[in-house]
């Protein structure tokens, strides 16, 4: 399912397969992590976290600070992922 919601380029993960226009930055990074955990798609992982360091929606989620977060998750999950540095 991954496979088909990956949107290449610009490089982020849509929310469905039928919606490729839709994304959210909170739901990439929290991909990103899982896909760090299992050492899966380390290129897609850099093109999602370099994607969304520049995108903006211009919505709540731009600001609220689980995004951030995530964002943090997502560049540094060393302490969120078993053997991780």
């Amino acid at each position: 399912m991954l496979d088909r919601m990956w949107i290449a380029p610009p490089g982020y993960f849509c929310r469905e397969p039928t919606m490729p226009q839709v994304k959210f930055a909170f739901t990439n990074y929290g991909v990103s992590m899982g896909l760090q955990a299992v050492e899966a798609w380390p290129e897609r992982v850099a093109r999602v976290n370099s994607f969304f360091e520049r995108y903006r929606s211009n919505d709540s989620y731009d600001i609220d600070p689980i995004t951030h977060v995530m964002a943090c998750v997502s560049w540094f999950p060393g302490e969120f992922i078993p053997g991780g540095d």
